[in-house]
């Protein structure tokens, strides 16, 4: 009889046990798993660099290459050459020598000659080869072919003459004979001063004998 009493004991303990379990797994509710992050978080920064030891600067590297030089532009076009230069005038020629008397312009046909001065004024002339009467005679023949174109006149030689002083100067009347004019012998009056320029022919007509 000692053995039923028992079980019933051991019964009412395991019923116990088994409710408590089942209570137990009701309440408990398994841990719901965190959802996952939609992005990465980004790592942790390096932890800062100690400064304290000095660490040894890094090889220098070589410097750049230098550019090329640009292109040379080309060179300017030359400078056109200066206009040239008018060249000076040329020196006029030097005037002749003064050995015979200028050559003056005749009086106008128009005009008459001056009057005869006296005869008592009137010194002939010793020489008619004297070279101061040759000059007056070439002067007198030279104006006249000029003046009337005759330009083939020539002296050939004085017959006679006269000198009279005048104005500082003389009176030459001189009787000629030329070639290659009208006539071949000629009265020529002429006034000069001897050494100046100033001489003047007065009358040239053909001789009337």
């Amino acid at each position: 009889m000692a053995r039923p009493s028992v079980v019933l004991v051991v019964l009412p303990l395991a019923v116990l046990a088994t409710l408590l379990a089942t209570a137990n797994a009701q309440d408990y509710t398994a841990p719901v798993p965190s959802p996952l992050p939609d992005t990465l978080s980004p790592p942790p920064p390096p932890p800062p660099q100690d400064y304290s030891t000095t660490t040894p600067p890094p090889a220098s590297s070589p410097p750049p290459p230098s550019p090329p030089p640009p292109a040379s532009s080309p060179p300017p076009p030359p400078p056109s050459p200066p206009p040239p230069m008018s060249s000076p005038p040329p020196p006029s020629p030097p005037p002749p020598a003064s050995s015979p008397p200028p050559p003056s312009s005749p009086p106008p046909a128009s005009s008459p000659p001056p009057p005869p001065p006296p005869a008592s004024n009137w010194t002939p002339v010793a020489n008619v080869n004297d070279p101061t009467i040759q000059q007056v005679a070439q002067f007198a023949v030279r104006i006249y072919a000029l003046s009337t174109k005759e330009l083939r006149m020539q002296l050939l030689s004085v017959i006679s003459g006269e000198t009279q002083p005048c104005d500082g100067g003389y009176n030459y009347r001189l009787v000629i004979t030329v070639t290659g004019g009208k006539k071949t012998q000629y009265d020529a009056f002429v006034w000069g001063i001897l050494g100046t320029m100033s001489w003047k022919l007065w009358s040239f007509t053909p001789h009337v004998v």
